[in-house]
This record gives structure tokens, sequence and C-alpha cells, in this order.
């Protein structure tokens, strides 16, 4: 009966010392891809990026119709990044209804980061337009941007009356 005993208790021992084996081995391969993450060498991308977020200070709706030389309306906007490493993101118009055919209705945007575009001319088609690009995100870090769209001031100009532009500007966390 001894014997018996023994090879059992043989047998759990050597089942726990290869059970623990297996345990640190996971271990250390989670260990590994936390490192990696974080030096920006990405071993598994899955769910990454889930520490972004965009806030829209007002929201991200722009309508107006009517305007007048020297019309501006501003939006308040700001991407944070809370991940292990650098993102990506991009800025685009989309949903726009516009009746305007004018050079003088521009948009603008700047950023806390540097990032800056000037005097660019609204889209008057429905289709997605980039304002910005692939820009890049440091991790733990935030990007405040304001963007502006302004109706030229010129006292030669007439208002353009019945006209209306309406459309979203939203922001895409792409990696």
């Amino acid at each position: 009966m001894d014997r018996k005993w023994m090879i059992i208790t043989c047998f759990f021992s050597i089942v726990t010392f290869i059970s623990s084996i297996i345990c640190s081995s996971l271990i250390f391969y989670n260990e590994k891809n936390r490192t990696e993450i974080n030096s920006e060498k990405v071993l598994a991308a899955n769910k990454v990026y889930k520490n972004s977020t965009v806030i829209y200070n007002e929201n991200n709706s722009i309508d107006f119709s009517n305007v007048s030389s020297g019309y501006t309306v501003t939006r308040d906007f700001s991407i944070t990044n809370n991940n292990s490493n650098s993102i990506k993101y991009s800025v685009m118009w989309s949903n726009i209804v516009s009746t305007f055919n004018s050079e003088k209705l521009t948009y603008s945007l700047s950023c806390s980061n540097g990032e800056k575009i000037t005097n660019r001319q609204i889209p008057t088609k429905e289709n997605e337009y980039d304002i910005l690009k692939e820009a890049e995100l440091k991790t733990n870090s935030t990007n405040n941007c304001t963007i502006t769209i302004n109706y030229a001031n010129s006292d030669e100009f007439v208002e353009e009356q019945n006209q209306s532009f309406g459309g979203k500007y939203q922001v895409k966390i792409i990696e």
C-alpha cells in the first residue's frame, strides 16, 4: 500500500511541476509582449488603441445659412491618447450639404501640437474630405484643436442670400 501512495504522490508532484513551468512560461510571454508594446514594437495589435478619446466641446455639426461678410464660426475639440504607444488619427469632413459655390467660404484648423491648416475652401459635395491626414499623437498626451469657418470680409461683397452649409467634422483614430 505504501508503494501505491508513493506512486500517486510522485505522479501529482510531476503534474504540479509541469503546470508550474507552463504558467511561468505564460507569465514570461505576457510580460515580454507588454514590454515590446511599451517600446513601440507592437507584437499583438488587437484593441491596443482602446484608450483614445475624442471630445467635441460643442458638437461636431456645423450648420448655417444667409451669412454676411465677415461671418465666422469656431468649434473646439480634443484628442487624448492614454495608450502605451503613439496613435495616428485623421480629421475629416462628412455629410456635407452646401449651396455655396464661393471661394470666400474657407476653413482653418489649428492645434496645440503645432499642426495648422489655413484658408482652405470649404468642400461643397457630399463626399468625405480630409482636413488633416494621419497626424501622430504621442502616448499620454492631448491635442486641443480649433476649427474655424470664415466667410471673407470684404466691402465690395454682397451677402449670399439663401445659401446654406451643413456638415460634420470628425476625428477617426487610424492606428
